[in-house]
């Protein structure tokens, strides 16, 4: 039973996530399809490993081409999917270079499969796989062959958990920073999920190391054993399914503009009078009230360059475009909340008059500046009142 538990709770993860993804109606997000894909690629992956651990040799060492491709395909998929939900492109060559390892090994894996005699795949399973006698591999036979084809495959995926994490987090980091220079309103943009998360899969990856090394024969000897890796894998896995089902993919372009001018920059006359219009266009127009600001509506206004504009409220404010606007939006808030007749202000009200897209948005953002929610400061000062 418990062996049941752990074989099966990966795959229920990633058949349920992959139904969410794929079946979704309304307009087609690449991204959440994609991510679909990828629970499929994972589905096949955690099927493969249920075969094995079953005790199912023989039909393993048929099914082995998959489980190599799957296995060199699911953090390819995952870094991917990352990029496309941010605004970095990526052609369809480049896309197809992270999937070679995995094309070419499990290619020759079916070869070599096709190759071998069933005597000699039952041998290859328990003595190569099971027992991982690496000694008695003699590239000389179709059996040894077969074994260096599956060990390399296992350091080129132990290369790729921490090259593909690694990358993932940066990715993130790039672009929440991006995000941040770029919207007012970051609700659903961020990755800071897929940053946490990658944190954990490095962890995770350090573990995987550790399990290689154990090597399968610890695991079919020891049942239990196998929930650590089943329970580890089936939280992360749903909870990036679950994340990704909330994550916004966005369609804008807001790389930074490298066309940027090297006499912005050296201009200080420039930079003061461009830093004295975006105050007065903040405090005295209050464009912050308008909910989809973004800082090209900001640069548009000023008639310059948006990557200036950031650059000046990155190094005169010392802060990014959203939490520039937010302190105004906040002042705002705080503004309304300190009314003698606040009572009559809904917090659905105060959020629109503050400029922020959602209740939700609003709450987070002024428990981020005050370290309590809106509905704790207004009582606070009807209390004090």
């Amino acid at each position: 039973m418990i062996k049941e538990i752990a074989l099966l709770s990966p795959i229920y993860v990633t058949f349920f996530w992959a139904i969410v993804f794929l079946v979704q109606k309304g307009a087609p997000i690449k991204a959440k399809t994609h991510l679909g894909l990828f629970m499929i690629i994972a589905f096949l992956l955690y099927c493969s490993h249920a075969v094995f651990f079953s005790g199912l040799y023989h039909l393993y060492s048929y099914i082995e081409g998959i489980y190599i491709f799957t296995m060199l395909s699911v953090y390819p998929m995952y870094y991917i999917y990352i990029i496309m939900v941010t605004t970095e492109k990526i052609d369809s060559k480049r896309k197809l270079s992270h999937f070679l390892p995995a094309i070419l090994l499990s290619t020759i894996s079916i070869i070599m499969t096709l190759v071998l005699t069933q005597e000699q795949r039952i041998i290859y399973v328990q003595e190569t796989l099971i027992e991982k006698n690496l000694k008695g591999l003699n590239l000389h036979t179709a059996v040894g062959i077969k074994g260096y084809i599956f060990f390399t495959s296992r350091l080129i995926f132990l290369i790729q958990i921490v090259y593909y994490v690694v990358m993932g987090i940066k990715h993130a980091i790039d672009h929440n920073r991006r995000v941040s220079n770029y919207y007012s309103d970051v609700e659903g943009k961020m990755l800071n999920w897929v940053r946490d998360l990658n944190i954990v899969l490095l962890v995770v990856a350090v573990a995987g190391i550790a399990f290689t090394f154990i090597g399968r024969s610890y695991f079919t000897r020891n049942e239990v054993s196998l929930l650590i890796p089943s329970a580890i894998f089936s939280i992360v896995l749903f909870e990036i399914g679950f994340k990704g089902n909330q994550q916004l993919q966005i369609k804008e372009e807001i790389l930074e503009d490298k066309r940027s001018s090297k006499n912005d920059k050296e201009d200080p006359d420039q930079t003061e009078d461009l830093k004295i219009k975006i105050l007065e266009l903040f405090e005295s127009e209050k464009i912050y009230k308008k909910t989809d600001l973004r800082i090209t509506t900001v640069s548009d206004s000023l008639k310059t360059n948006r990557t200036y504009i950031s650059r000046i409220i990155n190094d005169e404010f010392s802060v990014n475009f959203n939490e520039f606007v937010n302190r105004y939006r906040i002042k705002e808030a705080k503004e309304l909340l300190e009314k003698k007749d606040n009572n009559l202000f809904t917090m659905e009200h105060i959020a629109e008059k503050s400029g922020f897209g959602s209740v939700n948005s609003f709450t987070r953002v002024f428990k981020e500046f005050e370290g309590v929610t809106p509905g704790q400061y207004k009582n606070k000062i009807t209390t004090n009142g």
